[in-house]
């Protein structure tokens, strides 16, 4: 049932995409500014109990409701599972802008991409200004997003959708990533620098524990669609870059885009996350040659073909469990 459900969710997201602004992400957003407000009074601790309100209060009403329409009938739980899935998940909420930057780049309407990639990552990074970045600077990032994204909004709540019963994995995790971005905001370029606001810190810590194992196999499923070779050379580079990523707010980030660096050949990571993870004293550079309009192409096909891979292997899973 959960392969189906999974299947379903997709065909329904290609035929009606869900827009990025929509009344579920409005909700869920109010919930959590009203957390912040209620609970928030200067210590750490207030956090915690924030976000164990949300979202251990949401993931339970999401166990009863789906266990009470099992009991009702199968299909009324399958049906759970899509409306869930499907505002969980958000592959074309990152598909789509890539391939409008793509035609606009193509089409030599440099200005254009650079107002789209805006738009695009006006949420993660509201400080970004792309008014100066070439084409080439403009595929990069529209790459780095989309696979970051592809991780967050496809293969990690597919994992904890397949792990947990039900739609309980695919809402705990995307509330929990919500969180932790909702509660610890990007400061503005140019913004007054306020005192650091420690309210988020538990949420960003909880979703790097969860987001762990997701992370790792996200990028080994770009490595097997990919250049396997590269991509392992790459997440060895990484590792022997003498810290230990699994430790550092941005690490799963830099493992996942290090990986899919080595699969594509494309240097994906920013010059400063370059320069400290992969260019290793006394050893030569990974190769990768720099971003342009083919690697947008090869980005998009990565994620795809490591999207089938995840398929072809839980509908073995789900098959194995029926013959058995």
């Amino acid at each position: 049932m959960a392969w189906l459900a999974l299947l379903a969710t997709l065909m329904l997201e290609q035929a009606v995409a869900l827009p990025a602004d929509n009344s579920v992400y409005a909700l869920t957003q109010w919930l959590a500014d009203a957390a912040s407000r209620q609970f928030n009074a200067g210590r750490p601790r207030h956090g915690v109990y924030a976000w164990l309100a949300l979202v251990a209060g949401s993931t339970i009403m999401a166990a009863l409701v789906f266990y009470l329409a099992r009991s009702v009938h199968w299909v009324l739980a399958w049906a759970v599972d899509v409306v869930v899935l499907y505002f969980a998940f958000g592959f074309r909420q990152f598909s789509h802008p890539l391939t409008q930057i793509q035609a606009s780049l193509e089409a030599g309407d440099v200005a254009a991409a650079r107002q789209l990639l805006s738009d695009l990552r006006s949420r993660s990074d509201p400080g970004l200004r792309t008014s100066e970045l070439a084409s080439g600077e403009i595929a990069r990032q529209a790459i780095e997003h989309g696979l970051w994204a592809a991780h967050r909004h496809v293969f990690a709540v597919l994992f904890w959708f397949v792990l947990l019963p039900g739609p309980i994995g695919a809402l705990m995790y995307r509330l929990c990533e919500f969180l932790a971005r909702r509660w610890n905001p990007r400061p503005v370029a140019g913004a007054l620098a306020l005192p650091p606001d420690r309210f988020g810190e538990f949420a960003q810590i909880a979703f790097r524990w969860i987001d762990w194992l997701p992370a790792r196999l996200t990028s080994i499923g770009f490595a097997v669609v990919g250049d396997f070779e590269g991509a392992i050379d790459c997440w060895r580079r990484v590792v022997a870059a003498g810290s230990k990523p699994e430790h550092d707010a941005a690490g799963s980030r830099m493992l996942i885009l290090a990986a899919a660096s080595g699969a594509l050949g494309v240097r994906v990571l920013p010059d400063r996350d370059w320069t400290r993870w992969l260019e290793i004293a006394g050893q030569e550079s990974a190769g990768l040659r720099e971003p342009d309009l083919l690697a947008m192409r090869s980005a998009v096909g990565l994620v795809w073909r490591a999207l089938v891979l995840w398929m072809i292997l839980l509908l073995m899973l789900t098959a194995v469990a029926i013959l058995h």
